[in-house]
């Protein structure tokens, strides 16, 4: 896959999903995935998704509801590591196909409507946490799950947005160094790339802030779900 095409996926991934609350890893792994093995493209979409998040929190900070943060995020952390350390020992077409499922999942819970969704009850919102964090690590596509159990508090746009980042960057922080572990070598003879794709990530969401208070986000999700389910069933049927 030609470097561009990476480059104009970022921009407009990050755009889009800064509008939808989450979604830049469910993006940006499949697309990385078809010009890297599945698990080097799992380390490189981590640290794109980790400086990515870094900057929305510096965007958001004052909205953080660190309530949540206690209560949802800690288990988040003890997930990714879990996940991190069992992606070590799996092979990448079992694990293409596994993330395959995982992408249809998330894509068709995303697009049904909201007369058929459902929340879970607060008292089991820190399973949702170690849940999250554990596919976190294992796959990089955690914002899904984390977003379904934050929807269960009464918070503003802003908060939910710089909740769901701040658990996501205690997350990216636990499991990038396991990544690093065993995968060492082939991110040092790209890391540059990486560090234009982060600037290109960055741009992306600062044109996302400043559209995020005149688009609905219910449409991006919409698109964002419809690529999960195609490119997920890709995998699955091992069709990529």
């Amino acid at each position: 896959m030609p470097d561009y095409i990476i480059y104009i996926i970022t921009f407009l991934a990050s755009l889009v999903t800064l509008l939808a609350g989450f979604g830049l890893g469910t993006i940006l792994t499949p697309v990385f995935a078809l010009a890297f093995d599945v698990k080097l493209a799992i380390l490189l979409v981590a640290i794109v998704h980790f400086f990515n998040n870094a900057f929305k929190f510096v965007l958001f900070r004052k909205h953080v509801d660190f309530s949540i943060v206690k209560r949802f995020g800690v288990l988040s952390i003890a997930g990714a590591m879990i996940g991190a350390l069992l992606q070590s020992y799996l092979y990448s077409q079992p694990l293409k196909i596994f993330l395959g499922i995982v992408l249809v999942a998330l894509g068709v819970g995303e697009l049904l409507p909201k007369s058929m969704s459902f929340t879970f009850p607060r008292k089991v919102d820190v399973i949702g946490g170690l849940l999250s964090g554990v596919l976190g690590g294992l796959v990089g596509n955690q914002g899904a799950i984390r977003s379904a159990y934050l929807l269960n508090y009464n918070v503003s746009k802003e908060a939910f947005i710089a909740t769901a980042t701040i658990i996501a960057l205690f997350i990216d922080a636990t499991r990038i160094p396991i990544y690093l572990t065993t995968q060492r070598e082939f991110f040092a003879s790209i890391s540059w790339n990486i560090a234009l794709v982060v600037l290109i990530a960055l741009a992306g969401t600062l044109v996302g802030k400043r559209l995020l208070q005149h688009f609905s986000s219910l449409v991006f999700k919409k698109i964002v779900a419809g690529f999960v389910v195609v490119m997920g069933l890709a995998f699955s049927l091992r069709l990529l």
